[in-house]
Formats: C-alpha cells, structure tokens, sequence
C-alpha cells in the first residue's frame, strides 16, 4: 500500500477508535429509512459492535434488510467516517464475551445517564455487528488544497 492509504486508514481508524456515538440507518420492511443515535465499539477492520433489544425496531429492520449504515463525524473538527455494510447478530460465546464488556464501559462511563436499554422494559438484550462492505474517510480539516478529502479505506476479509 501506498503511504497516503495506510495513513487514510489510520488516520480513521483513530477517528472511529476515539468517538463512542454514530448514527445508524436501516430500512424498515416497508422500505421506509430510519436512523438512531448508537453506542459502538469496533474493531481494528472498522466492524462495529452495538447493542439492541429485540423488540426495537432497528432489530426488526435488520431481519428484513440487514444493510445498514453508519456516520461518525465531528463539527469542531470537520471529519467524518462513513460505513456501509451487513448488520448481523453476534451469537458465538466467545465473541460476545470480547465485545460486550467494552461496550458495556462505554455505555454505563457517563455517571449521570447511562446505558439507554436499561430504561426499556420489553426484549432480550442483543450484541450486534455491522460488517462493513464500505468505508470512507473524509477529512475536511486536514486535506491538503487542491486533493481530494475522500479516502476510500481498504475493507479487510
């Protein structure tokens, strides 16, 4: 890979690994879009981990178009990362123990409000992926005059 790929990847990579927050939009089964604020943790090939109850509608979506996708950005530093790829329950016991403890911190880490499922009374607790198939990085802050801002990001099998 070329210099400006791996500090593209990188560059996003530390974006996504700082922010906790992105907005994620599915389709309903009647076709209509909807997006929510979510609580993510990744993984070094930019998979997002989140979690959901089974009686939202997000879970119902993704059981009829499992494509989804998602938006990091920041206003005071105009950046943003944007994914698009397969959303899918994470049931293996081993993964669930590997990424439901990080997300758990991050959803219980403000003191005043945390984890939003806690609040909701109807559903199973469910630890999501999104897969991505996409990945691009924009960086409106720091790209240098007269190149593009748009990075595409090399999606890893």
């Amino acid at each position: 890979m070329d210099s400006n790929v791996d500090r593209a990847r990188t560059d996003a990579f530390a974006f996504l690994t700082k922010h906790k927050t992105g907005v994620l939009a599915t389709v309903s089964a009647q076709g209509e879009s909807r997006s929510r604020l979510i609580y993510y943790v990744c993984d070094d090939n930019f998979t997002i981990y989140f979690s959901t109850l089974s009686s939202t509608r997000k879970f119902l979506d993704f059981a009829v178009h499992p494509q989804a996708s998602f938006t990091v950005a920041t206003e005071d530093v105009p950046q943003t990362l944007q994914i698009e790829g397969v959303v899918s329950e994470v049931t293996e016991e081993q993964r669930i123990e590997r990424w439901l403890a990080p997300l758990v911190d991050v959803l219980m880490s403000n003191k005043l409000f945390y984890w939003p499922v806690l609040k909701l009374s109807q559903g199973e607790v469910k630890l999501m992926q999104l897969k991505p198939t996409w990945i691009r990085w924009a960086d409106y802050a720091f790209a240098e005059a007269g190149t593009s801002i748009y990075k595409e990001i090399l999606v890893k099998e």
